[in-house]
């Protein structure tokens, strides 16, 4: 049977993005008629409710560290920060309630969240730079309140500081930070005099999208799409049972940084493509692998999150602009690797081409009171997005900051750059220890090593490889519960 012309465009689309083809849409996205006032992205009124329904935490936070060393003028610095927020309205975006609703409230000024901390005579300056680091990424936003950002200087030395950048979730996000660091690069060269170069000015902003989106919204395919969803999430759902659970998720946790070596990408990217795949899709069906080990079942789902820069005019904006998706698949245990991977890239399309469909929405149509979440885990793998700023004659490295949340039970968040492959898995304390978390951190390189030497290997050796190892390192074996599998 043919698909409908509008479901094969949208499956070319997923295609092509997929691959890293895809060319963003053109067209004109027109400047708002109210210049203070926009309404939210439908990504973002998911977040702003979510924030009002557990204020006052940091669980939306995301927070970087940027170390440089060499020559760096704090001036000079300071100046370029203000020359970024003049460009990126985002910067100096509020939301509220007006009418009932939420809106955007974009502010013509606001103060810089700038500071200095000098610790070059602090003793153990590198451990208080980090105490102070993960106190600012702890410290929650008020989204009434502007800015929803702040920058840290903490000084180590003269020629070596660490940047310290807190957004919140609603104006970020992963790509964001390769632009913040290439503006603020190049601000700091025009401040200096090093270039005259002026960026060229944004085509419109991201309140100016977000209105354009709600203008444009069709609901002609939204049964479509929802019916999509339904046959696929609709009945009932596993819940994630983890060995050593001690309850209901708190939101409190933490992150257990991950790193691999750049030989180990090449490795990674050299497989991938001997089987006419991605990186992203082979460390993806290793998450699955893991997950059907670590909770026994066949019956897997995640969430994950898919680029929602659509339009040529998005590339140099920050703001958030992600599509949250569920991933749902049957782990077998005789399907090897590779033909793993193969089917959730299919299924990934499928969900990609379905994806204009918001998630909250989905979320509100079949999430029930009584159920497990649609998505209690996450994924994420980003190639070359985030960097590092270089300002004046500096040298550049940069790692995450745990804020001290967790947003699902277990994450996967994966970068994928010149320096390898580094991110973190964070994990919810009540339903995943410490201990625990660290071990399936550890897990999920073994594994994803041995898949790579092995990417024809079934799923049940890796999955004994995951097991084998809980055993060694525990007094018994994980108390995995009966394997359950549904028909699909």
């Amino acid at each position: 049977m043919s698909l409908p012309s509008g479901d094969r465009l949208a499956l070319l689309r997923a295609m092509l993005a997929q691959k890293g083809l895809a060319t963003p849409r053109a067209g004109v996205v027109p400047r708002r008629a109210d210049p203070t006032r926009a309404p939210l992205s439908a990504a973002q009124e998911r977040l702003y409710f979510l924030e009002l329904y557990e204020p006052g935490t940091a669980l939306y936070n995301d927070a970087l560290c940027f170390e440089l060393e060499g020559t760096l003028d704090l001036g000079l610095l300071e100046r370029a920060l203000a020359r970024l927020m003049q460009r990126h309205e985002v910067l100096r975006t509020t939301f509220a309630l007006e009418s009932g609703a939420p809106c955007q409230r974009i502010h013509a000024e606001c103060a810089l969240p700038y500071s200095v901390t000098d610790l070059c005579a602090t003793p153990a300056a590198e451990a208080r730079a980090a105490e102070l680091a993960r106190a600012a990424a702890a410290q929650p936003f008020e989204l009434e309140h502007a800015p929803l950002w702040r920058f840290l200087v903490l000084v180590l030395a003269p020629d070596r500081h660490a940047l310290v950048l807190v957004m919140h979730h609603a104006i970020s996000d992963g790509a964001s930070i390769g632009v913040l660091a290439d503006d603020l690069t190049r601000f700091y060269a025009l401040a200096s005099g090093a270039s005259e170069s002026e960026p060229e000015p944004l085509p419109f902003q991201p309140a100016d999208h977000a209105a354009h989106e709600r203008s444009t919204r069709s609901s002609a395919r939204d049964e479509e799409h929802l019916a999509y969803w339904r046959a696929v999430l609709g009945d009932e759902l596993p819940d994630f049972a983890w060995p050593g659970a001690s309850g209901p998720a708190t939101h409190r946790g933490g992150l257990i940084p991950l790193h691999a070596s750049h030989a180990f990408v090449h490795h990674l990217e050299t497989v991938a493509r001997a089987h006419a795949l991605t990186s992203n899709q082979l460390s993806l069906a290793a998450w699955f692998v893991l997950l059907s080990a670590a909770t026994g079942l066949d019956d897997v789902r995640t969430g994950f999150a898919a680029s929602a820069r659509n339009h040529s005019g998005l590339e140099r904006q920050l703001g958030f602009y992600v599509q949250s998706l569920v991933l749902r698949a049957t782990v077998t245990p005789d399907t090897t690797f590779v033909e793993l991977a193969r089917e959730l890239a299919r299924r990934s399309l499928e969900a990609l081409a379905h994806a204009e469909f918001p998630y909250e929405r989905v979320v509100q149509a079949l999430e029930r009171r009584d159920g497990p979440p649609l998505a209690p885990v996450f994924f994420s793998h980003m190639k070359a997005a985030i960097r590092a700023p270089e300002p004046g004659a500096t040298r550049a490295r940069w790692h995450f900051v745990d804020p001290g949340s967790a947003r699902f039970d277990l994450a996967l968040v994966l970068h994928e750059g010149p320096e390898g492959l580094q991110g973190f898995l964070e994990h919810d304390e009540a339903r995943v220890d410490s201990l625990a978390a660290a071990r399936l951190a550890e897990d999920y390189l073994a594994l994803l090593t041995r898949a790579l030497a092995l990417p024809d290997a079934p799923v049940s050796e890796l999955a004994r490889l995951v097991r084998a190892r809980a055993t060694r390192t525990r007094r018994a074996p994980l108390p995995f519960p009966v394997r359950t599998r549904k028909a699909r």
